[in-house]
């Protein structure tokens, strides 16, 4: 199977420029190929007709040698540069992979090698899809700074500091007659806590990352006609949902992206929730809206100011059943220009209520939106956007399985169990070495650059 690997590296459609990349140890064969050049000098930008082995010419444009390995991949790169568009790269990429030394690329293989060929780790790599992918602003500077090793440097810092602790408990664990020569207990325990400190914060901003990522789900919930159309709408900017007066308008979920501080959201409207719906369509849209509060990053309950005091504690409870500890409860009160009963009031400031955030919002005079954003960012842990970089949900996974054997080890240095606290530790910093591909499989890279485009 040919080494050589060939790729469109730009977006189809029309533009003024297509690239055509190649990367392999043939590389320089597809541009004596194509081209009259035959000893280039790296990073030169030389002009040239692109012709085919039987002299049709394909297109003409810029051509540049990037040699290994000082390039992208690690490996010799070759760019054409042509005119963009779909046909000119097309005919361009046909070319070369009629040359049986090259073959066409995967999704993401361009940058796979770079990191096999160690030109950047597993967080940088993911970070160019990032980038590609970012829906914001703040996405995007998030992808950069992981781009740039702000992440690596952070978790190859945490790394460093394990293995010095490890170095010294195996060296107490080889050597027990100078226990006290290599390993002071009292001094471990310090380690270990501000390891935890450290490993938590890293955690907290990798979590910020995915939501950069991934955009943060938001979810409307409450009793029918109570006001949760009516807000998407104002937070989207536009009649996205169906509004009217008659319960039971929405019968399915609906999704909008939205922005909230910078960072991408995902505000869904739910069907009403009642326990008596009005028939089977309806009875599938509360099902369809219990499956999408167990997914959401923030629920928001609309209570209806004009509503009775039992429907807003009904709903309440049936919201409350459906969550889990961890996904955090806002309370919206709709209608803010119209005045609330006493018993609503009351129940409002009841136990079941007074401990959830509440604010009092009105689309008609659109009282209590701007306070929403603010709210809406606090209570997504919205952070300014100095020290974020981009993160996946792997990148948790393995954060929190570190820090928690790192509590263990904790656990095991105070029962005085050196052994079990030496394998506790082996763990953690394995678990950090899956995030930068230090500890890797061939499986977790497959599943990571197939998302990737096919000439990254």
């Amino acid at each position: 199977m040919p080494q050589t690997i060939a790729a469109i590296a730009t977006a189809p459609g029309r533009g003024g420029v297509a690239i055509v990349r190649v990367s392999g140890e043939d590389a320089l064969l597809a541009l004596s190929t194509l081209t009259p050049i035959q000893d280039p000098h790296p990073r030169y930008a030389y002009f040239s007709k692109f012709t085919a082995p039987d002299g049709t010419v394909l297109d003409e444009g810029v051509v540049i040698y990037f040699k290994a390995p000082h390039s992208y991949t690690g490996e010799d790169v070759v760019e054409f540069q042509g005119h963009g568009g779909m046909t000119a790269p097309q005919r361009v990429l046909k070319a070369l992979l009629a040359l049986p030394q090259i073959r066409m690329a995967e999704p993401g293989e361009f940058t796979k090698r770079a990191f096999l060929n160690g030109k950047m780790d597993l967080t940088a790599a993911e970070a160019v899809e990032d980038l590609i992918a970012a829906g914001s602003d703040k996405a995007a500077s998030a992808a950069l700074a992981s781009l740039e090793g702000q992440f690596a440097s952070r978790l190859n810092a945490l790394t460093e500091r394990l293995t010095k602790l490890r170095v010294r408990l195996e060296a107490c664990l080889d050597f027990p007659e100078e226990h006290e020569d290599f390993f002071d207990s009292g001094l471990a325990a310090s380690e270990l806590k501000a390891f935890l400190d450290d490993g938590n914060a890293a955690l907290l901003r990798a979590q910020q990352g995915v939501r950069l990522s991934e955009g943060a789900r938001l979810v409307l919930a409450g009793a029918p006609n109570a006001g949760k159309s009516s807000i998407l709408n104002a937070l989207a900017g536009a009649d996205k949902a169906i509004v009217t007066n008659i319960p039971g308008t929405t019968r399915d979920v609906l999704s909008v992206n939205i922005e909230i501080q910078g960072i991408p959201a995902v505000i869904t409207d739910t069907a009403g929730l009642r326990d008596n719906p009005s028939d089977e369509i309806e009875a599938i849209g509360i099902k369809r809206a219990i499956a999408e509060l167990k997914k959401a990053d923030l629920v928001l309950l609309m209570v209806d100011r004009t509503g009775s005091a039992a429907d807003a504690l009904d709903s309440l409870m049936q919201v409350k059943a459906q969550l889990g500890e961890s996904i955090p409860l806002m309370v919206l009160v709709s209608k803010a220009d119209l005045t609330a009963s006493a018993e609503l009031k009351a129940t409002l400031t009841s136990p079941a209520f007074k401990d959830l955030p509440q604010l009092d919002i009105s689309v008609v005079s659109e009282q209590g939106l701007d306070g929403l954003r603010q709210k809406l960012s606090s209570a997504l842990g919205i952070m300014p956007l100095e020290g974020v970089y981009s993160a996946r949900r792997r990148h948790l996974t393995a954060l929190q399985a570190s820090m928690e054997a790192v509590a263990r080890a904790q656990e095991q240095l105070q029962l005085g169990d050196l052994v079990l606290c030496a394998h506790e530790l082996a763990q953690a910093q394995e678990s950090l070495g899956l995030i930068t591909g230090k500890v890797t499989s061939d499986d977790i890279l497959g599943e990571i650059f197939s998302s990737f485009c096919i000439g990254k």
